[in-house]
């Protein structure tokens, strides 16, 4: 109320904080409006990275570039701010900004193609997805960029240059590996987690495993069978495959090489709404040095087809089921025989995974994989069927996985089971079975500042196997953003093979016998690794790892008598072995790998069978790209040093006395990629470009040349 003209002081006091409302809230508003706007694109050719996640660290606040590269970072307020861009198969780009009331702020971010690998997520080291860089076991990965890069047809030949490994061929032109000296039995091979039936001399030939659908490799090196039981006593590879793709996407590949090598994939995978589907087919033939009279494989072709189906049924969790069929055929002949080896091999699976909470989640798979391989050997005058000599294989498992997250703790429980059966000619009762139960656990804690802890161990029971604890820890520890330290402990154990066991088999064209022990002692190991990293500003990567591996009761193959061979328990051999690996930037165009990987065996004196192994080995990679990444040159050279050799007399059925040396080689493969336009890219390349061969020790094949094509659409 207004008395006389004068206005109340606590009207006026009202009115004035009204004002200052008025005139001072929206300018809080408009300060509070503060944008960045940006672009994030290749460093090399310029291109836009479309849907490139741009995030401020520490914040719930992101978006993501659009079709052009462009992004919008809006309502912030005054302050410094760490922005992040990240892109699938790029380096993280990190720049930090100072928000004040300017309105116009601006960054451009300029990624690199991922070469350090840090920010893969990676399952095997932990059996649980985990960034590289946050795993506390050392690990080693092959991203699906250096497999196509090298041209590779099969996994023998993506593993065949990686440092610490060893792929050898046999006269039947199978390819096995030696991890850090360590025989390839004693390593276990998974496929997405699970194993795959089927093994020649208790060792897996990686070349039957094709290239075309994989989309990385990881490898652990060191005991880890408290996480995977038997057979995980050296390492573990496990060959992860290609993922589906949302929308529609049709993939070509053709290539063809020397000694009448042909192959060729085509591939249609996608997704709409909640189901993701893929399909692929391939076929390939040749690729053998018929003119080699060390490998007795005059031609090879094989044939696969594989299909699998993923489905979100949001509250039931995710679904996937697949198949895959495939069939190798391999003809050979001497001077008295015509040989044929056929395998055919069934891989069937079902999953189910379901994140309960944010906390708490679960995943179950289901599978089946069969193994069967004929030989049959035919009288090249007459025609007459000499020998069929039949291995069949399967194996039916089921894993379980559950985890749980309480605050800087997270738990991991496990339970698998798997039935295997084994039928051949080549086994006493010809049929066995055998069942093997295993439940595993591991707490992971965060709990002291930049320390990762991994407590974990496994109990595994197998059918005439006496049970068996493996246990594990490991650790990560940040020392500084540029220096990580990582140890680990652990043990492993290999129950004895079926063959091992049970093997009654007479080579009567050759003259020598070979039976089983049925009173064989599981293989038992304990080692540990230590590395240290050092990653400076995203252009140098730096491991250096130390391992040691100590086996008991290893089994290995003796002498009886003359022409008869058997397997025994020996006391023990231990493995060392030092590794050190550099990646670096040296270009923007240019980078280059280093490593250098050498071993040695302590064993008993007595023990004569250890199988032979480089012990120093080394590896280069140089990888530069031309007109802005539309060509790109990869150079990789393998070099191996002198080994020395024990040799198996077939005619006196004894190994000779005297070891033998093989001089150091290296092999020096080349591999140029043109990328002609985004649906179409061509490659050419040659392997073993020196055109080295050992008739004796191998290698037995020389210089390769290819050419592929790959399209996509």
């Amino acid at each position: 109320m207004v008395l006389n003209g004068i206005i109340p002081p606590d009207r006026l006091r009202i009115a004035a904080f009204s004002l200052v409302l008025y005139f001072v809230f929206p300018l809080a508003l408009f300060a509070s409006e503060i944008s960045i706007t940006g672009t994030v694109q290749d460093a090399v050719t310029g291109e836009a990275l479309p849907r490139a996640n741009i995030i401020i660290e520490g914040t719930s606040t992101g978006t993501a570039a659009n079709d052009r590269g462009q992004f919008v970072l809006e309502n912030l307020s005054p302050g410094r701010y760490t922005v992040i861009a990240q892109m699938i198969g790029y380096e993280v780009g990190v720049q930090r900004i100072d928000v004040t009331t300017d309105k116009k702020l601006h960054l451009d971010f300029k990624l690199r193609e991922s070469f350090f690998q840090t920010k893969q997520i990676v399952v095997t080291a932990t059996r649980t997805q985990k960034l590289l860089e946050n795993v506390p076991v050392a690990t080693e990965l092959i991203t699906n960029s250096e497999i196509e890069e090298s041209g590779a047809e099969n996994l023998a030949q993506i593993l065949e240059d990686r440092p610490g490994i060893t792929i050898q061929e046999n006269v039947n032109g199978g390819k096995t590996l030696s991890l850090n000296g360590i025989d390839g039995k004693y390593i276990l091979v998974l496929v997405d987690g699970t194993p795959i039936a089927g093994k020649f001399n208790n060792r897996l030939e990686l070349n039957f495993i094709d290239a075309d659908d994989i989309d990385h490799v990881e490898i652990v090196k060191g005991p880890s069978s408290a996480l995977y039981g038997s057979e995980a006593m050296g390492g573990v590879i496990n060959i992860i495959t290609k993922r589906f793709d949302e929308g529609l996407k049709i993939t070509s590949h053709g290539k063809a090489g020397s000694y009448e090598l042909y192959s060729g994939n085509v591939g249609v995978s996608g997704g709409m709404a909640k189901t993701g589907y893929a399909v692929n087919a391939d076929y390939s033939r040749g690729g053998i040095d018929q003119n080699e009279i060390s490998i007795n494989v005059t031609d090879t072709e094989s044939s696969r087809i594989e299909g699998k189906v993923e489905y979100d049924a949001s509250g039931l969790g995710v679904f996937q089921t697949g198949w895959e069929f495939k069939e190798d055929v391999q003809d050979g002949n001497d001077s008295i025989f015509l040989l044929e080896t056929r395998i055919r091999r069934n891989n069937g699976f079902l999953n189910w995974k379901k994140e309960c909470t944010n906390r708490f989640s679960y995943r179950a798979k289901g599978y089946y994989t069969d193994y069967d391989r004929r030989y049959t050997t035919t009288v090249v005058h007459s025609g007459n069927i000499a020998s069929i000599d039949t291995v069949l294989e399967n194996i039916l498992g089921l894993q379980s996985d559950l985890s749980y997250k309480f605050r800087d703790v997270r738990f991991d429980f496990g339970v698998d089971y798997s039935r295997g059966e084994y039928e051949s000619d080549r086994v006493a009762n010809h049929h066995v079975l055998r069942d093997q139960s295993g439940v595993f656990g591991q707490i992971e804690s965060n709990n002291i500042k930049n320390l990762t802890l991994i407590l974990g161990g496994r109990y595994d029971k197998i059918t005439d196997v006496d049970g068996y604890f493996s246990p594990r820890i490991s650790a990560m520890y940040e020392i500084s953003p540029e220096f990580k330290l990582r140890s680990s402990y652990g043990g492993g154990f290999r129950a004895p093979s079926f063959t091992d066991l049970y093997i009654d088999y007479n080579n009567v064209f050759v003259g020598y016998q070979v039976i089983g022990n049925p009173d064989l002692k599981p293989e038992k190991a304990k080692g540990f690794n230590i590395g240290l990293e050092y990653f400076y500003d995203y252009t140098v990567l730096f491991n250096l790892n130390l391992n040691r591996n100590r086996f008991d009761d290893m089994i290995l193959d003796y002498v009886v008598r003359p022409a008869v061979l058997s397997y025994r328990n020996v006391e023990h051999a231990t493995f060392t072995g030092i590794e050190a690996q550099m990646r670096i930037y040296m270009l923007k165009n240019l980078t280059a790998t280093f490593a250098y990987n050498y071993n040695e065996i302590d064993q008993d004196d007595d023990i004569e069978e250890v199988p032979s192994f480089f012990p120093r080995s080394g590896y280069v990679r140089l990888n530069y790209g031309m007109f802005k990444n539309k060509v790109k040159l990869s150079i990789r050279d393998q070099l191996l040093g002198n080994r020395q050799v024990r040799e198996f007399d077939r005619r006196t059925g004894q190994y000779l006395p005297n070891l033998k040396t093989q001089k150091a080689y290296h092999l020096l493969d080349v591999t140029l990629t043109w990328y002609l336009m985004k649906q179409l890219s061509a490659r050419t390349g040659v392997t073993n470009l020196a055109d080295f061969t050992n008739v004796t020790y191998g290698p037995w094949i020389g210089r390769r040349l290819f050419v592929s094509l790959d399209v996509t659409f």
